[in-house]
């Protein structure tokens, strides 16, 4: 049962299981739980294997939220008195966020105060988050990274003159793509500069080259101060800038990348992530691919929108979300054998997002028939009839992201073929609003050997 400030709700479970193995260290242990609705059956399939109170608490909730909550409360998680305040009245074991960075920040001052565990410190935050300290300690540590370019904030007219264009101009310090703006001309620069200025919690801003390579992700997974390579994806976007931010129609592991990746790249990386204080947790690194070589510009420490970790545990059985479940929980991460983590799948993964150009939707077809599809892991259908899709360039226009395992690169291109012509939604004038159709003959996973 949910108690909702008087309403009570059901809820549901869907009777998947976890592979945490110490179950009497959580057994009756109460979790907080922040988030997470695209990660909701994976969340209640840990707690419900392992005996574990799901608390949700938020000044709203999503369907896939009330589910699979057994309580709920209506507050500010951005408010830290009043995220305290629940954690302290409702005997809260442990904190558990499901990405959203804002959050991340406010929990890591309840956790640090009320004592709790928590996979991040707030200086080892505060580092890991900031742009311009992440690109120095990768050059501190021999991490290939952007170049930045001095700009002197008194006179901004000069320094646009000094510099080359294109450019990229990003607040230090704000979540995903927000505030990050590429620079055409020294016209451009003075506007853009003071635009990513407003978007900076601290005033910091950081000016560097634009980069037109393959992008590329890398994650490692960190159990106490021990890292692993656990994957690598290459990330296909979609050229119509018009209409979208370079959004992601394809994640595909593992990257053709990889051994190159290994053998020049991968030492230096995890010496740079352990001196920026990374000891538990998953860290998820972003850069370029060009003219062999690699350039990397941000991280990511917290559970990306990504959920690699669907494909780490069909694979190799590692599941980086239970993992940071039990550690919000006892301050371990589990205890899986690191010894199976590794980027060096065995079979191709690729992550399918069929974008929508916007609007009301009025039908959906092919989802359902879809999750039966041989080789698919997993479907997130973000929208349901009736939900409206602004069409604001932002990943708020993914309407259905497909998890898919095939057994080669082939295989793999024909099921995307499938998928994506399978499915389709409509809008209240019978228009198709899914516009993804992703050219496979693009797809390549390289010298990748698959069993």
């Amino acid at each position: 049962m949910l108690w909702l400030f008087g309403i009570t709700i059901m809820s549901t479970t869907n009777g998947n299981e976890g592979r945490y193995k110490n179950m009497k260290d959580l057994k009756g242990k109460r979790l907080l739980v922040l988030g997470g609705t695209n990660n909701a059956p994976d969340i209640e399939a840990f707690a419900k294997k392992n005996g574990i109170t799901i608390v949700v608490a938020g000044l709203y909730f999503s369907k896939e939220i009330t589910e699979i909550a057994d309580e709920a409360y209506i507050i500010d998680i951005l408010d830290r008195a009043q995220l305290e305040e629940i954690v302290r009245t409702k005997n809260i074991d442990g904190v558990f966020v499901g990405g959203n960075e804002d959050i991340i920040s406010c929990t890591i001052d309840v956790c640090e105060k009320l004592g709790l565990p928590f996979y991040s410190s707030r200086t080892v935050w505060d580092n890991a988050m900031n742009k311009r300290v992440f690109k120095q300690t990768c050059r501190e540590n021999g991490v290939p990274t952007m170049e930045d370019y001095a700009v002197d904030e008194s006179d901004l007219a000069a320094s646009a003159k000094r510099l080359t264009y294109p450019i990229v101009i990003k607040p230090v310090d704000c979540c995903g793509s927000n505030g990050v703006m590429k620079c055409e001309s020294e016209e451009q620069f003075e506007e853009l500069y003071t635009y990513a200025k407003s978007c900076s919690r601290t005033g910091g801003v950081t000016v560097e080259e634009f980069d037109d390579g393959f992008e590329i992700c890398v994650y490692y997974t960190f159990v106490d101060g021990n890292p692993t390579l656990s994957s690598m994806a290459d990330k296909y976007v979609r050229g119509d800038t018009e209409n979208f931010i370079p959004l992601s129609e394809i994640y595909a592991y593992p990257s053709q990348y990889l051994p190159q990746y290994i053998k020049e790249v991968d030492a230096n990386m995890r010496k740079m992530l352990l001196a920026l204080g990374v000891r538990n947790g998953i860290t998820s690194m972003q850069g370029f691919y060009k003219d062999g070589k690699f350039k990397f510009f941000e991280m990511g420490f917290r559970l990306g929108g990504t959920a690699q970790y669907r494909y780490t545990e069909h694979i190799n059985g590692i599941n980086s979300l239970h993992m940071m479940m039990a550690f919000a929980l006892t301050g371990k991460m589990g205890d899986c054998d690191q010894s199976n983590d590794t980027a060096e799948f065995h079979k191709p993964c690729c992550t399918l997002t069929l974008l929508s150009k916007g609007g009301t939707v009025a039908r959906i077809e092919g989802v359902e028939e879809a999750r039966n599809y041989d080789g698919v892991l997993y479907i997130e259908n973000r929208y349901k009839v009736g939900d409206t899709i602004k069409a604001s360039r932002t990943i708020s226009q993914f309407h259905v992201r497909i998890y898919i395992v095939a057994d080669n690169e082939e295989q793999m291109k024909e099921k995307i073929n499938h998928l994506q012509t399978s499915i389709q939604a409509y809008d209240t004038n019978g228009e198709p609003m899914l516009i993804t159709r992703f050219d496979t003959n693009k797809l390549s996973f390289g010298n990748n050997k698959f069993m």
